[in-house]
């Protein structure tokens, strides 16, 4: 049977249920079919304890739905951060840190023995010094100490302060983390920076906000190193309509983030189906680092040439342009701002002046899907559309249709 703890071991399951309840939200008890009614519970308890303030709920006939909401624009801090912050540990855990830390605060460096030594002298507690070596290099790669061979001891000592030996004027920079923290992927890791300097952002704030992609944080570490050192990559996909986890392997390229969702997509060239595809990060669940990829700066190149056809992140379904053509009217001399708008956002489009006041915006690209929430920005001023994919045309008139109905027939 679960128990709840408010610390966590595994950051997937906590990820899960905190994009539930702060993504999809408004579900009740009983719709979370993942796992037990208790699970759920127990889940739901360690997200208020992160969330307290944040945790609203209302009734429904289904029952209670409990869900995260908040003002990104009256947050100085992602309050998503704190899962990243809770990891559970042992008492022999908890007791090391605290041992090591002071013993080597007032002792350049010691090897693990005689670390081990001074622990059972200082506070008589005996533990094995291998114990010892494996919880100093765990510390080693988290920074907090750092190791030197002299001879063939290797040698352990407390990391200086990165923030003061950063900078002479380490206030200046302060500014800057509390910019970071909240705009930048990976953001957590200014958050503990701040921490660690007990200070807080009292600064920024924003307006559109898109916190809740910290938490695929992990999965974009993992795929960023994989780009850097140009790897093949193996992860799992978890599927939102079908349920089904899918592995997928293939060489990553690049990283899309939208600026209307933030929402965030990995740019794999699948070597099975021979093309790109993009896959949503908050649907990746773990990713592998495989073998090196020696073409991968020609996979580079020919992407940066399929990008040029593509108005979000679709390939299309088989790789076959499509092309559409909008007919505008725009009063030349009162709306420039309007032909300025096209030229900025239209990408690799065209636009073509055939009348007074009368403009051919057109384009080819993957995926004319994409392109249609863009265009109907210009409701008032569309004269004609045409296109190669039927489907994509009808649907705009038949939506323009309704809406007439909506506004003007009601």
């Amino acid at each position: 049977m679960a128990e709840f703890n408010e610390l966590i071991k595994n950051f997937d399951k906590i990820r899960d249920y905190m994009r539930d309840f702060f993504v999809y939200g408004f579900k009740a008890r009983g719709e979370f079919m993942q796992k037990s009614a208790r699970t759920y519970d127990n889940e739901k308890r360690r997200i208020e304890s992160y969330m307290g303030e944040y945790i609203n709920w209302d009734t429904s006939s289904k029952g209670k739905r409990v869900f995260i909401s908040l003002d990104s624009s009256k947050i100085y801090q992602n309050p998503l951060y704190s899962a990243w912050k809770s990891k559970s540990f042992t008492a022999n855990d908890i007791m090391l840190h605290f041992f090591i830390l002071d013993i080597l605060k007032s002792h350049k460096s010691l090897s693990a023995e005689q670390i081990t030594d001074m622990i059972c002298d200082n506070y008589e507690e005996c533990y094995s010094a291998q114990l010892i070596r494996i919880k100093a290099n765990e510390y080693c790669s988290l920074g907090i100490l750092n190791s030197n061979k002299e001879g063939k001891v290797l040698k352990y000592s407390l990391s200086q302060n990165y923030l003061n030996g950063f900078s002479t004027r380490v206030n200046d920079i302060y500014d800057m983390i509390m910019y970071y923290q909240e705009v930048a992927p990976i953001g957590e890791i200014g958050s503990f920076l701040l921490d660690n300097e007990s200070i807080t952002n009292n600064i920024f704030v924003f307006k559109h906000h898109f916190i809740v992609h910290t938490l695929e944080d992990n999965i974009l570490l993992g795929l960023l190193k994989a780009i850097k050192e140009k790897r093949r990559i193996s992860f799992t996909n978890a599927s939102r309509r079908s349920g089904t986890n899918n592995i997928i392997t293939g060489i990553p390229i690049k990283i899309f983030v939208s600026t209307q969702t933030g929402r965030r997509y990995v740019c794999i060239h699948s070597e099975v189906r021979k093309r790109f595809i993009n896959f949503r990060l908050d649907y990746i669940k773990t990713v592998e680092l495989l073998d090196k990829y020696d073409e991968w700066k020609s996979l580079y190149t020919s992407l940066e040439k399929s990008l040029e056809h593509c108005w979000g992140v679709s390939f299309g379904g088989n790789n076959r342009m499509e092309y559409i053509c909008v007919k505008l009217y725009i009063d030349e001399i009162k709306e420039n701002h309007i032909l300025q708008r096209l030229k900025r956002e239209g990408k690799n489009g065209k636009t073509i002046r055939i009348d007074t006041n009368v403009f051919l915006f057109t384009t080819e690209i993957y995926d004319t899907n994409e392109i249609v929430p863009w265009i109907k920005t210009f409701t008032g001023r569309i004269i004609s559309i045409e296109g190669s994919n039927q489907y994509v045309t009808s649907k705009i008139y038949s939506d323009m249709q309704r809406m007439y109905e909506m506004y003007f027939e009601g």
